[in-house]
């Protein structure tokens, strides 16, 4: 059973527990023991992840994408780390950013900062599942990333003007015919404001 629950890549303590079949105070014990050893990777209160098995294959390459998604649930990986992607951020990004249905949040560990953007359910759409091997996680599109983007920096925009967007530092020709069309499609369940920003953004395309 414990060679098994090794190739898990998110683990719980009750899933430990019953593997290991120890009374709670052995089982804090040993958790605590493999921590600190590194055999075992706490990923946040109650949740790891066994050392060997980021040693395995890709894993290590591909596990702080799937952990951004699993940390809290549901969520997908969106705004600056996707335009990022996409070189549309020109800015340098260091963190993950998640939207999610659950409160914002932030959470650190030794794979990255997750930061976790609380978005209202009409909106929590645009996004498709990645896989490699044992794990998935979620991908905002380009427009949903954008959007995002947008969305929850509206409030730099007062004046409605291009220098406020051009502060953002966005390269907006990255854009497709295509994503524009996915893009207002959102904006029919966002805020008036949304509208407003849209306008500015095809302004300085032409």
């Amino acid at each position: 059973m414990i060679e098994k629950i090794k190739k898990v890549p998110f683990l719980s303590k009750t899933a430990l527990a019953v593997a290991l079949d120890k009374n709670k105070n052995t089982l804090r014990n040993t958790i605590d023991y493999w921590v600190k050893n590194k055999t075992l990777t706490r990923l946040k209160r109650g949740f790891y992840v066994f050392s060997s098995f980021l040693d395995r294959k890709n894993n290590s390459l591909y596990y702080s994408k799937f952990l951004a998604t699993k940390l809290i649930e549901p969520s997908y990986l969106s705004k600056e780390f996707i335009l990022q992607e996409y070189q549309i951020l020109t800015d340098v990004v260091y963190g993950y950013s998640v939207v999610t249905l659950k409160k914002t949040n932030t959470i650190a560990n030794k794979f990255g900062v997750f930061n976790y953007s609380s978005i209202k359910k009409d909106l929590f759409v645009g996004f498709s599942q990645v896989s490699y091997g044992s794990m998935s996680w979620y991908v905002a599109s380009k427009a949903k990333a954008l959007f995002d983007y947008i969305y929850f920096n509206q409030n730099k925009f007062t004046t409605f003007s291009e220098g406020e967007l051009l502060g953002l530092r966005l390269r907006l020709e990255v854009m497709s015919a295509q994503d524009w069309k996915e893009y207002k499609k959102y904006l029919k369940k966002a805020p008036k404001k949304m509208s407003q920003i849209y306008k500015i953004m095809e302004t300085s395309l032409c």
